[in-house]
């Protein structure tokens, strides 16, 4: 058995009145916080470590210059030149063996790695490591040539960060050797810069850090666009009673804020429609009354007249057309008081197969009539109503589906159960409801009208009082249920009737 392809409650809602989750406010609040705190997050840590980095060295490179300085003045200055003249047979030489002697000392002293006496071509004439001969040239300096140029200008100068061939992170400091108004030569210092590496386990910590802190943030930002949204979301719910005609919900509380100011105004305008409406009904009530009562009249002595037996034929067609118009004019009065003041529902269990059947011979005869075929399509089920309301709704849903369809058109009547939220869960029939579907292959309804069929007094017919859709909304309203219009599989309309399911009898 083929049911119809439609949706489901819930995600009728999502898709007819409601808002995907992923456009929502709250998602777009939730992921504007999160980006922000993310990001400020990872700028904050980025900063810290540049930052941090940026003082820690410039820390090491003042010490660098000032251990050159005092390198410098060890060496004593007018030695100097004799010492940038050595060769390698000189290594031996006490002058050389003093100089030596006098960088380790320093060295050891200020905790550095190395100190060099260099001359201007790069080559190291007294060095600390054991492993630089007199008059090697020296790789580190030829690759820095910025920092060459400025000490032969006589400014002093600091090479990047680079790893030596241990694997260990250093630091170089030069300062210029000057003999009268000459640079002659350079002090080169290097010191461990590991510790600056540490800087990294720094940013670390702080990323480690500004995760949980940027979990913690989601976690705020989740409870705020709640927070925020919870009023949205009540009041979305609640248009949805009024867009389906019930004026009698009132309008949920949401603070004192904006949004609270947005719900007393609409619970205003709310009241004043439920005002409207109630007035409107009691005058259709009272004009019908009204109307009732001499038309009974007119109608009583037409009947009489009719059955004069020294009518003509010809005026006693005409009798019998003023009975029809009588006829049509107490129906439309029956749809006045059924809209203004319709009867209380009592709802009971109904056997949907045994209404279908019932349905099915009350149209039997307009439908062969027609040349239209009825079709109905459903599993066995019941349904939680009042049984003339039920009635009523069907023959008027399936009434107008007729007198939509050209001869040789079809009509279908199809049903489903289908579970609210809230009894999904429930073994029993509590939150289940019945989805019924009226379709047709009729020329359908213009977009351009069907915001406005359940609509007092709106027909597109030349007979009727425009009363009938208002009256099945109005009655499904009572029954608990909802009705609404969309376009059939077949291109004619569908109306959906959802209606509460009952136990099974």
């Amino acid at each position: 058995m083929n049911e119809p392809t439609r949706q489901t409650p819930e995600t009728s809602a999502d898709t007819a009145g409601g808002v995907p989750w992923i456009h929502g406010i709250r998602t777009r609040l939730f992921v504007a916080f999160a980006l922000l705190a993310s990001a400020l997050t990872l700028l904050l840590s980025f900063w810290i470590e540049r930052e941090a980095r940026g003082e820690l060295e410039a820390e090491l490179t003042a010490k660098l210059h000032a251990v050159g300085g005092s390198a410098i003045a060890a060496l004593r200055p007018s030695i100097v030149p004799g010492l940038l003249s050595f060769t390698p047979a000189q290594a031996g030489l006490r002058t050389y063996q003093d100089a030596r002697r006098e960088l380790r000392d320093l060295a050891s002293r200020t905790e550095v790695k190395r100190i060099f006496l260099a001359d201007l071509e790069g080559r190291s004439f007294v060095d600390t490591d054991d492993r630089v001969a007199i008059a090697d040239p020296l790789p580190e300096l030829r690759a820095h040539r910025p920092e060459m140029r400025a000490l032969l200008e006589g400014e002093p100068s600091a090479a990047p960060l680079f790893t030596d061939v241990d694997g260990e992170i250093r630091k170089s400091g030069y300062l210029p050797v000057i003999v009268g108004d000459d640079v002659i030569g350079l002090i080169g210092v290097e010191a461990d810069a590991t510790f600056l590496g540490r800087v990294r386990s720094l940013r670390n910590r702080i990323l480690a850090v500004g995760l949980v802190g940027f979990a913690l943030a989601l976690l705020f930002a989740f409870f705020l666009s709640r927070t925020l949204t919870r009023p949205v979301d009540r009041l979305v719910e609640w248009t949805r009673f009024p867009a389906a005609g019930d004026l009698s919900r009132p309008v949920p509380a949401a603070g004192q804020d904006e949004l609270g100011e947005l719900a007393r105004t609409l619970e205003k305008m709310r009241s004043h429609l439920e005002t409207q409406d109630r007035e409107l009904r009691a005058m259709i009530s009272g004009v019908a009354h009204e109307i009732r009562n001499p038309l009974g009249g007119m109608r009583l002595y037409t009947e009489m007249l009719a059955k004069d037996s020294s009518l003509s034929d010809k005026h006693r067609d005409r009798v019998g057309k003023v009975l029809g118009e009588l006829q049509q004019l107490s129906n439309i009065v029956d749809e006045f008081l059924t809209y203004a003041r319709p009867a209380s529902p009592v709802p009971e269990p109904i056997a949907v197969h045994t209404l279908m059947e019932e349905l099915g011979q009350w149209i039997a005869a307009e439908a062969e009539a027609r040349s239209v075929t009825f079709e109905t399509d459903g599993p066995q089920a019941t349904v939680e109503a009042d049984p003339t309301h039920f009635r009523q709704i069907l023959h008027n849903l399936v009434g107008n589906a007729l007198q939509a369809v050209e001869p040789g058109g079809r009509v279908r009547v199809a049903w489903r159960s289908t579970a609210t939220q809230a009894g999904r869960d429930s073994r029993s029939n509590q939150g289940r409801m019945l989805e019924f579907f009226v379709d047709d292959d009729g020329p359908g309804i213009d977009a351009a009208v069907r915001d406005r069929i359940f609509e007092p007094f709106f027909t597109t017919k030349i007979h009727g009082a425009g009363l009938g859709l208002p009256i099945c909304r109005r009655l499904t309203l009572l029954n608990g249920g909802r009705i609404e219009v969309t376009d059939a599989p077949t291109g004619g309309a569908r109306f959906q009737l959802t209606l509460p399911e009952g136990r099974q009898v």
